[in-house]
């Protein structure tokens, strides 16, 4: 497994660095992925993104956003036929189809949006991140909500994988930047344009 540093050895440079190399040390978060990485960096050096990463980093997260929203979504729908209750699967009650109806709404936003942000790899422009972390930070955290409310007491069971996802999805939402700073992001990106908003949006997400 590798790992991406920043370094100095010449301005603006990466160094690709073996995570062995960097001493890994994790967080204390309880199952979390994250850890903390110290020790010289040695490897490949390569040319720094004009943008940063930033915005790299952040359709990534988009992207794993939303395989495992589609996941959770895939699972509440499975337990929802299976589990049977007073005499029928839970799945034929109104009020769960409309929940389960208002996730699958929100995966397949999660999706254009996670796609919407890669069009271009690897080149990603602040709009394509911000539009790609907004839309699946927000969705993600309705999706984790309503996959746990169908499973009942069973989804936050550590043998269980919807509580695994989960965690994924409340820490993915953080990082990188959450929705409300990419919202600034996009805010700012769109005042600092003389043109009209739809033909802002145009050029600069759909182009």
């Amino acid at each position: 497994m590798l790992a991406t540093a920043l370094t100095q050895p010449v301005p603006g440079a990466l160094v690709l660095s073996p995570i062995a190399a960097l001493d890994p040390q994790a967080t204390g978060v309880y199952h979390s992925c994250a850890a903390s990485l110290s020790g010289p960096l040695q490897g490949p050096v390569l040319a720094r993104p004009a943008g940063g990463l930033r915005s790299i980093a952040a359709v990534l997260r988009a992207l794993l956003m939303a395989g495992a929203v589609a996941r959770l979504t895939d699972m509440a729908t499975r337990h929802a036929n299976d589990r049977v209750q007073f005499g029928k699967p839970i799945g034929r009650q109104q009020a769960l189809q409309q929940m389960l109806a208002v996730m699958a709404e929100d995966m397949v936003a999660c999706r254009i949006a996670a796609q919407l942000g890669a069009s271009h790899w690897p080149v990603v422009s602040v709009a394509l991140a911000a539009t790609a972390k907004i839309t699946t930070s927000v969705a993600t955290m309705r999706i984790a909500a309503s996959a746990h409310a169908v499973h009942g007491a069973i989804g936050i069971a550590q043998e269980y994988d919807l509580q695994l996802l989960t965690r994924r999805l409340h820490e993915w939402r953080l990082a990188d930047g959450s929705e409300g700073y990419w919202s600034g992001v996009l805010g700012t990106a769109r005042l600092d344009d003389a043109a009209s908003t739809v033909d802002w949006v145009r050029a600069a997400i759909f182009a």
